[in-house]
């Protein structure tokens, strides 16, 4: 995503020291410091203004977690989040995605993240004319502008954002008089709001240009969550009661790091059909190579199938909701930190997670029947993420467009010196010689033949109607991985 670039050589060389400087780690860390001092300075300052009364941490402490306003977040979030799949759509926001636009570019980029922000305002406002009201406050774009064009667009954006929540307001809850001088101290000056929103864009940039390589997926996810959070506590500080505003912090750094993990992984899938696209153009020695650094890719109609599924399940099953926040949060970690190769145990660990959250989505539609290895087996190496993609493709493609769903089976067993890994389903089935096995079969179809050679693929056997029939043999000789 956006990272720090060396000035040319034509910038006298103190500057281009100092620049060096300002965006390596050091001044990286000072601005992050200095920009949160800012923050609580200003919002120090109103608490001054208004003479509210201090309150202590361990009146509010613990700070509780309000279930219902989980949903709520995802819900009014969801907008944003399906206003930037499409952008994905977008040649230009493609390249910028890849780190290869121009100035051009990327200011088209913010222009167009810039109508998704104030699409969203305009949902926030249908919502407030139909007295339903808001909890969000454009957090998740200004974070997501900040993690990909870097810490002056993210400030652009966040004073954007604020701006736009004054403009929220003001429509919302008009002044009985209207003075331009008034509106911009009341509406925009005198919020706590804007100046979390302010801080929130700049440092995104930050702490996403410090969070490169393997670290910066976590930083979508993890980080995400984190700034969501202490936006809300800048919030609350500056108010004169936190009163049920803590209750919110938590499920809103759940929600932000959900989506916008979601969000990491999607634009991660992009840097994969790029890998891909060069690789048929005979850039295969390059590819293998970024191949293995972007194995990780999850389903982006999967993250927001399962975000829906938490949703609904929040109003009628709390703990069920918990527990499936819960599997979805072991994808994620899974999907961080396997290798190149990981144990059979996470692999297979890995596989029940998903279906966890699918057969929470579709019920008893779907039925799920195992026949799993045990003892030493377990700890043999496999490819990483070769059996979820095939469990995926099963529950996708085959039984969730049955009407009456159907049984996935998955086989994993010794034959001699192979591991064999078999995953059957009843369900609508495909011609497998036509074209429409899908990329995630072709992907893993070449994993397995360049990692074991030819015959090392997977075989498959479908025939419409009556289900699909998919294998994989790997060998067990030590050494082979």
């Amino acid at each position: 995503m956006s990272r720090g670039k060396a000035l040319p050589r034509s910038v006298p060389a103190a500057l281009r020291r100092g620049w060096a400087f300002a965006v390596g780690p050091t001044g990286t860390a000072l601005m992050l410091t200095g920009s949160a001092l800012l923050a609580y300075a200003w919002v120090r300052w109103l608490r001054r203004f208004f003479d509210y009364s201090p309150w202590l941490i361990a009146e509010i402490w613990p700070p509780g977690f309000d279930a219902y306003a989980l949903g709520l977040a995802v819900q009014e979030w969801l907008v944003p989040v399906a206003l930037v799949g499409l952008l994905t759509a977008w040649s230009v926001f493609r390249q910028v995605s890849l780190g290869h636009g121009q100035g051009r570019d990327r200011l088209g980029v913010w222009l167009a993240l810039a109508l998704a922000q104030l699409a969203y305002f305009g949902y926030l406002f249908v919502l407030e004319r139909r007295d339903v009201g808001h909890i969000t406050y454009g957090e998740l774009l200004v974070i997501f502008t900040g993690f990909l064009l870097g810490p002056s667009a993210g400030l652009a954006f966040g004073l954007l954002t604020a701006l736009a929540a004054a403009g929220l307001n003001l429509v919302s809850y008009p002044p009985e008089s209207f003075a331009l001088d008034d509106v911009w101290r009341w509406y925009f000056l005198y919020n706590t709001y804007t100046a979390a929103l302010v801080w929130l864009g700049p440092t995104a940039g930050w702490l996403g240009r410090w969070a490169g390589g393997r670290r910066q997926l976590a930083t979508w996810a993890f980080g995400g969550g984190a700034l969501v959070a202490l936006a809300r506590v800048l919030m609350l500080y500056g108010e004169g009661d936190p009163g049920d505003g803590v209750g919110l912090i938590a499920p809103l750094a759940l929600a932000a790091a959900a989506l916008l993990g979601g969000l990491g992984l999607f634009l991660r899938s992009l840097r994969l059909h790029e890998v891909e696209r060069r690789a048929r153009e005979g850039e295969l020695a390059r590819a293998r190579a970024e191949l293995s650094a972007l194995r990780a890719q999850i389903n982006p109609h999967f993250l927001f199938n399962a975000l829906n599924t938490i949703r609904y399940f929040v109003r009628t099953d709390p703990e069920e909701a918990r527990q499936l926040l819960l599997r979805l949060s072991e994808v994620f970690q899974r999907v961080l930190h396997s290798g190149e190769f990981v144990s059979l145990a996470d692999e297979i660990a890995y596989a029940e997670a998903y279906l966890a959250l699918e057969q929470a989505r579709m019920g008893e539609r779907l039925r799920v029947e195992w026949i799993r290895p045990e003892g030493d087996l377990l700890e043999v190496r496999v490819p990483a993420l070769v059996l979820e993609p095939l469990v995926e493709n099963a529950v996708v493609h085959g039984l969730a467009t049955k009407p009456e769903g159907g049984t996935l089976r998955v086989v994993v067993e010794r034959w001699g010196g192979d591991l064999v890994i078999q995953v059957r389903d009843d369900g609508v089935g495909f011609d497998p010689h036509s074209k429409n096995g899908g990329i995630a079969l072709a992907n893993i179809d070449e994993r397995l033949r360049l990692l074991y050679g030819e015959g090392r693929g997977l075989l498959i056997e479908s025939e419409p109607g009556r289900g699909t029939r998919i294998e994989l043999r790997l060998p067990l000789a030590e050494g082979a991985a």
